[in-house]
């Protein structure tokens, strides 16, 4: 079997698993790790098996892809050299800091006809997956993706660094450009916004709410979609599905509640019936799919067979875009200057 020669630059929290990963898979040579730390790439180097290597321009002649994990603020920097050069990259999510950057890095790819993937990962997670197959036309989708605060990804606020997830989920569901934005957000611990709420609304009027948060109590990765044939909702952390529909004979005539009402006195009868009786509830268990495993074959599988990536940096362009209109239009509030203030447009 032929191994594809791939290196990771940035083998910090996420980066050293991209490594981990990348080092068991039997058609990938991992040539070597790239990280300004010494002792960090060192360490992640011998633990799986490859090579410690200074800067990017040492593994850049020697592979055939790279993954890229170091800071947002560095992508375009690090990136953009393996882009000139043709070899594929998958650059962690955001493609760049800024969305300047990011259509320079998609820009360059599309140029070279090389691929360019962006880890955008709960498009590979087996709980979304699921949920696509579930639902028709998306007609309401609310998204909540909140968190303890890890006080990583402090170069960048929640926006990009959590919402741009499900900005990403709600494009992939809907196939729609966004037509209007609201947000609110707050500080806490600064510089950035570290909560952030979002109302999309698509070119033909689904509604999308998103909430995002890095200063929860508690950790919460759901997306609920209602169509016209009922409601999905997709626990992303517990990997379960849960698909709400009403009976054929509701479905087929919504008006028939009435009648159930008129013929039954007692209201708490009808209550306790709704969700046995006219609503039906099926709960399913997701694959134990290992949603990073899976990102890092289809970037191996598109090298292999120059073909686009399900997450292109394209569509991390598109992403960022509206996670700049939710920035641009968001009225924030900090706990240090308690005086909501609008965000001025770039």
């Amino acid at each position: 079997m032929n191994q594809v020669k791939i290196a990771v630059v940035g083998v910090g929290a996420l980066g050293q698993h991209h490594a981990r990963i990348l080092s068991t898979m039997p058609d990938v040579q991992l040539v070597g790790v790239v990280d300004s730390r010494e002792q960090q790439g060192r360490e992640i180097a011998a633990k799986h098996g490859t090579q410690w290597f200074a800067s990017t321009a040492q593994i850049l002649p020697l592979v055939e892809g790279v993954i890229i994990a170091v800071p947002t603020i560095y992508h375009q920097d690090v990136g953009l050299p393996f882009v000139e050069a043709g070899i594929p990259v998958l650059m962690e999510k955001p493609l760049a800091n800024s969305l300047e950057a990011a259509r320079a890095l998609q820009r360059m790819a599309a140029f070279r006809r090389s691929i360019l993937q962006v880890g955008h990962v709960e498009r590979f997670n087996p709980a979304f997956e699921l949920l696509q197959k579930k639902i028709d036309r998306p007609l309401y989708i609310r998204a909540q993706r909140v968190s303890p605060y890890t006080f990583r990804s402090m170069d960048i606020g929640v926006v990009h660094d959590l919402m741009i997830h499900d900005i990403d989920l709600v494009l992939a569901l809907t196939g729609e450009s966004i037509a209007s934005v609201d947000a609110f957000g707050a500080v806490a611990f600064g510089p950035h916004e570290d909560m952030a709420v979002a109302r999309l609304r698509t070119s033909s009027g689904i509604i999308a709410d998103i909430t995002a948060s890095r200063m929860s109590p508690v950790a919460d990765r759901t997306i609920q979609v209602f169509s016209a044939s009922g409601c999905v909702t997709a626990d992303l952390n517990q990997r379960t599905v849960s698909c709400w529909q009403p009976v054929a004979p509701l479905a087929a005539n919504p008006g028939l509640v009435h009648d159930v009402i008129a013929a039954t006195p007692d209201p708490l009868t009808l209550k306790n019936e709704v969700f046995t009786k006219w609503i039906t509830n099926e709960t399913l268990q997701a694959p134990t799919v290992d949603a990073l495993t899976a990102e890092l074959s289809d970037f191996v599988r598109c090298i292999k067979t120059n073909s686009r990536p399900r997450v292109s940096g394209d569509d991390a362009v598109k992403a960022l875009e509206v996670a700049d209109r939710v920035l641009a239009g968001m009225a924030k509030w900090s706990w240090q200057d308690k005086v909501p203030t609008i965000a001025k447009a770039a």
